[in-house]
């Protein structure tokens, strides 16, 4: 019995030696098998996943073909993205910003990928210069309907659709009473309203017929707004300064970005200047329209004198062969002393930094602010000696009427009307134009 223990004891002493040779010999075995089974579960692996990998660059493709086509998309922003640019890069007290805003390789990037365009671009390219044909060459009866689509709220709830109605058929006897009141509760204001009480009362003398009556008070009209159509011109000094002035929110910055896409578009070469050194993101507002239309920016860090920044920029444009040069404003509260002496400052260093400057002063309003705004024309006039007017957002309010009482208060020239958010939307001024589409028929 001690004899079968003593062997038993010795097997498993041999057996536990025996061990680490039977599991390495087991791991050289397995070792093949293993690295083969990877190798093809890698292979499957990859069969499977080379569909996903695929779909970024399919993706990075087609955001390249429809790249060609933003810009378009993007032309009608009212309130443009802030952009990082030079700009805002700088500390000093003075910045210029110019167009070639992209780098040199990437411009040249761009230029050779244009010349060559893929089978799949060239369609998307094609359609572009078509939009730019069709800017370049608009259709006129596709703008007048556009401005009539502009009036509508005017035409359909303002004074002409209430006139509309008591013209309607045969005229009543108390026709004059009634005239009388819608009149001076429009937003033609009291010096208008005077005007065409009295003419339009003088002429139903004669006439019974309402359609007559009608046609007397658009003739009247007419009379009115051809006294304020004149062309804007730019004249020849070296630059063209014009400067706009404006209550908060008229649209100012905005109307001057629209500007100067015109104006580069009929070869002008056109700077910017960021005047508005107060209001959040206005400098980064111009910078986006430089972006958009190919003029250029001049501005100051924010916070900056206004002044300075205009009287540098005027210079900046003068010294390096701008025709026009642009100048924004912060908006002042025609009510506010203060605010108005800092903007006949403004006025008056445009002059020290060119003699002559500036050569238009724009008073730009807000058409839905109705007979307020002229009452923000009386006060912005006896502070400077404004040029012409840009009337904006009629397209957004029934009071656009008011156009016709500052035509006839002040006979200054109307020189663009702001009929809608994209980029040629600043229509300019044309009188029949205008008298056509308030008094078209709904």
């Amino acid at each position: 019995m001690l004899d079968q223990a003593a062997s038993d004891l010795e097997d498993e002493a041999w057996f536990a030696a025996l061990q680490p040779a039977v599991a390495a010999k087991a791991e050289e075995t397995a070792a093949p098998i293993q690295i083969e089974a990877e190798t093809k579960a890698k292979e499957m692996l990859s069969e499977v996943e080379a569909p996903v990998v695929a779909e970024p660059a399919v993706a990075v493709k087609a955001e390249e073909t429809a790249a060609p086509i933003q810009p378009e998309a993007d032309m009608g922003k009212e309130a443009p993205p802030k952009a990082e640019t030079p700009a805002t890069a700088k500390p000093e007290e003075t910045v210029k910003v110019v167009k070639e805003l992209a780098s040199p390789a990437g411009s040249e990037a761009a230029a050779k990928a244009k010349e060559v365009p893929s089978k799949a671009e060239a369609p998307v390219i094609a359609r572009s210069e078509e939009v730019m044909k069709a800017k370049e060459a608009p259709d006129k009866k596709s703008e007048s309907r556009r401005l009539r689509d502009g009036l509508e709220a005017t035409r359909s709830q303002g004074f002409i659709a209430q006139i509309g109605k008591l013209f309607k058929g045969q005229l009543k006897s108390s026709v004059v009473d009634e005239l009388e009141e819608v009149l001076f509760t429009a937003d033609i204001g009291v010096q208008t309203s005077e005007r065409l009480l009295e003419k339009v009362t003088a002429g139903l003398k004669d006439k019974s017929d309402g359609a007559a009556a009608f046609a007397l008070l658009r003739e009247e009209v007419r009379k009115i707004l051809k006294v304020s159509e004149q062309p804007f011109e730019i004249g020849t000094e070296g630059p063209h300064v014009i400067l706009t002035i404006g209550v908060n929110g008229a649209g100012k910055t905005t109307t001057l970005g629209k500007l100067a896409a015109q104006l580069v578009s009929e070869g002008k070469k056109v700077l910017l200047i960021a005047g508005d050194t107060f209001r959040a993101a206005a400098i980064e507002q111009l910078e986006e329209w430089t972006r958009r239309c190919g003029a250029e920016l001049f501005c100051s860090k924010q916070g900056s004198d206004p002044s300075g920044t205009i009287f540098d920029g005027i210079k900046y444009a003068k010294d390096n062969g701008f025709d026009v040069a642009l100048a924004d404003t912060a908006g002042r509260l025609h009510n506010k002393k203060a605010l108005i002496d800092e903007l006949k400052k403004i006025h008056r260093v445009a002059g020290k930094a060119m003699s002559g400057a500036p050569h238009q002063c724009l008073l730009v309003l807000d058409a839905t602010n109705g007979q307020n705004a002229l009452m923000q024309a009386r006060e912005f006039g006896e502070a400077i000696p404004f040029s012409g007017v840009v009337l904006t957002k009629i397209d957004g309010t029934a009071k656009g009427g008011v156009i016709i009482g500052i035509c006839e208060e002040f006979k200054k020239p109307i020189y663009f009307i702001g009929i809608g958010e994209m980029i040629d939307d600043l229509r300019r001024f044309d009188a029949d134009e205008f008298l056509d589409a308030l008094f078209a028929e709904n």
